[in-house]
């Protein structure tokens, strides 16, 4: 539809009117960030500029780290049973809690995710049926029973557990049951298809959840749920995902998944098709450990480091909009979590 002038003055005059009643907008430099777990760092890396990291300190002490999760210029940390506020433009910890009981000794945090007004920050541990929730600003946190919650994934402002527990799959698959998985909410919970080991989820453009579900032992049977978070029912399943599959992001109008054996994997949302399934995977230059995805449909592979004292160091494997691939920067040599934030410009003073 063409605009005629007196259209396009209105537009005008409604812009100007905004832009005088909200003030100027704020730029902000987007970033990966990248949690290492052998050095207690955190490496922010812009995206515009993959070549320049900048590495922070945590001084979290020797807990083991296994999550990441990421608002504004504001971080969630997994550490063991804890979990670390962190501010990434004032580089200084808030505040840190610890999730469980002091008294048991059990589980690990192995997601963290802010809510959608930023307020609070979810922590799931499987091992323990228990959700943790703590307060970012001040770590008051809290602890509510959910049955085997691996993630997290936000649609229409409703938070939904991804629960479901693995499969005890050594040493032979043919001894491995499928259990299922499925997503949760204080009201409801939706069974997703076998073959279970759901292990995380993201909301694409089209308003869908979509899951992936590992499967089990060395069977090549993962499959992809989408999920409707407003009549919450799986709609469809998508096969083609390989093998063991552990991490999934999305730009959008794509959901990429990473295995190990297979590599990247890619289902497109607006045709609904798997344009590169398990049997023409993209390769990746080693194990991944985490997937993001930014604003312009760049994806961030992290590649495994040696994860000891001597080991080679892990690193970011670059692709771009077209999935042509590219070595990124190296990083430490255990790198356990990445994700994608805005900082806002004011406060991007890194000098180092």
């Amino acid at each position: 539809m063409r605009l005629g002038c007196w259209s396009l003055l209105a537009l005008g005059i409604a812009a100007a009117a905004c832009a005088g009643t909200i003030g100027p907008v704020i730029p902000s430099v987007q970033v990966l960030v990248v949690l290492d777990s052998l050095d207690d760092t955190l490496r922010i890396i812009p995206v515009d500029s993959p070549g320049v990291v900048h590495r922070v300190a945590l001084q979290s002490g020797a807990f083991s780290k296994h999550a990441l999760a990421l608002r504004g210029q504001f971080a969630a940390i997994g550490l063991g049973r804890n979990a670390l506020s962190y501010d990434l433009a004032a580089r200084r910890t808030i505040c840190q809690t610890v999730i469980l009981d002091p008294s048991s000794q059990t589980g690990l945090i192995n997601s963290l995710a802010f809510t959608d007004d930023g307020s609070q920050v979810l922590a799931a541990i499987t091992s323990t049926n228990i959700t943790g929730e703590f307060l970012p600003g001040n770590c008051n946190s809290g602890a509510v029973l959910v049955r085997s919650p691996v993630a997290f994934v936000s649609a229409r402002s409703t938070f939904f557990t991804i629960a479901g527990k693995p499969p005890a799959c050594d040493p032979l698959p043919a001894l491995c049951p499928e259990l299922p998985s499925w997503l949760s909410t204080p009201a409801d919970s939706i069974p997703l298809s076998l073959p279970g080991n759901a292990q995380g989820g993201v909301l694409a453009s089209d308003g869908l959840l979509y899951v992936i579900n590992a499967g089990r032992g060395r069977l090549a049977n993962a499959r992809l749920s989408q999920v409707d978070p407003v009549s919450k029912i799986e709609q469809s399943v998508y096969n083609g995902f390989g093998t063991l599959p552990q991490y999934i992001t999305t730009d959008g109008d794509r959901v990429f998944v990473a295995s190990a054996l297979e590599g990247l994997m890619v289902y497109n949302t607006r045709t609904r098709l798997v344009e590169r399934s398990a049997s023409s995977p993209i390769a990746l230059f080693g194990s991944p450990r985490g997937l993001a995805a930014d604003d312009v449909g760049r994806v961030y592979a992290l590649i495994a480091g040696g994860c000891t004292s001597t080991g080679a160091p892990g690193s970011v494997q670059l692709f771009g909009a077209d999935l042509v691939s590219k070595h990124g920067p190296n990083l430490g040599r255990c790198p356990v979590a990445i994700g994608v934030t805005d900082i806002p410009s004011t406060l991007y003073r890194f000098d180092d």
